[in-house]
């Protein structure tokens, strides 16, 4: 475990690998921990790094906000602690909104994005995350931790990773208040007006079968002349872990693309549907 002290609080990171760095956002009720096969495989071709957002996993809260805009700040202040000049974001779900909100306010500092079942509208969020937003359900996931845990279980699906145990106690280990403030800030974020401000090559990746954010999502891209969209069908709210070769293929070939300051659409747009 490392730990990294941003703005008087201590935020635990793991970092894998050598390269190019990449920062993998997890999401809401996880860890860093989730990402760790990904970044298994990422990391043999680049310098891979999470960490726990304020109030979630081993980061523990004092007086930050759970908030997209607080953890998109937490990225950068990050960045800076570790004197990293420009990295490649990859955010999962509350993450890939906190990666992509960080993407458009600092260009200079994220040289590519992508998101995995990333809600860009808020309202896109399951009616059993925005029951969260409540203060009786939020304190029931409080005092219930087999609750929380079968929940996060059942978003998990099924996965190979045989630390599966580990990822669902980090599940337990936010206070009510955290989770409570993170799905309120999701549902009333909507990030449409602020796509054509986006400026970098950004991968967006959805799962056909996601039951926790709808994947109309993606079609929020149809205009944006940077973006990239794959659908994979059969997976659900992680497609990293319900079909983790394509997946790691899709994104390692993102990852190492050298592209142009300007890349014309269709050119990204065939890339996407020879997949």
């Amino acid at each position: 475990m490392s730990i990294v002290v941003i703005e008087n609080q201590a935020v635990h990171y793991e970092v894998f690998g050598r390269g190019r760095p990449v920062l993998f956002l997890h999401g809401w009720l996880g860890s860093w921990r989730y990402w760790f096969p990904t970044m298994e495989v990422v990391a043999e071709h680049f310098r891979t790094y999470s960490f726990d957002f304020w109030g979630f996993g081993d980061s523990r809260r004092k007086n930050t906000q759970a908030s997209i805009q607080n953890y998109s700040d937490q990225v950068i202040r990050f960045l800076d602690a570790l004197g990293i000049d420009r990295v490649m974001l990859v955010g999962h779900s509350m993450g890939g909104m906190v990666a992509i909100k960080t993407a458009i306010n600092y260009p200079d500092r994220i040289q590519r994005v992508a998101t995995v079942g990333a809600p860009i509208v808020g309202d896109s969020l399951s009616w059993l995350l925005k029951l969260t937003d409540r203060p009786f359900f939020a304190g029931g996931f409080a005092r219930l931790p087999w609750l929380r845990r079968t929940l996060f279980r059942f978003f998990l699906g099924e996965t190979s990773d045989p630390a599966v145990n580990e990822v669902i106690d980090d599940s337990v280990k936010s206070s009510a208040l955290t989770l409570s403030r993170a799905v309120s800030s999701m549902w009333r974020t909507n990030l449409q007006p602020e796509l054509t401000r986006l400026r970098i090559p950004a991968l967006i990746v959805h799962g056909g079968r996601d039951d926790i954010v709808r994947p109309n999502q993606i079609d929020l891209f149809d205009s944006i002349p940077y973006a990239e969209v794959v659908l994979m069908p059969s997976s659900r709210h992680f497609p990293f872990l319900d079909e983790a070769e394509v997946f790691n293929e899709v994104l390692l070939r993102f990852l190492k693309q050298v592209t142009p300051a300007t890349v014309p659409k269709v050119a990204l747009r065939e890339r996407a549907a020879i997949l």
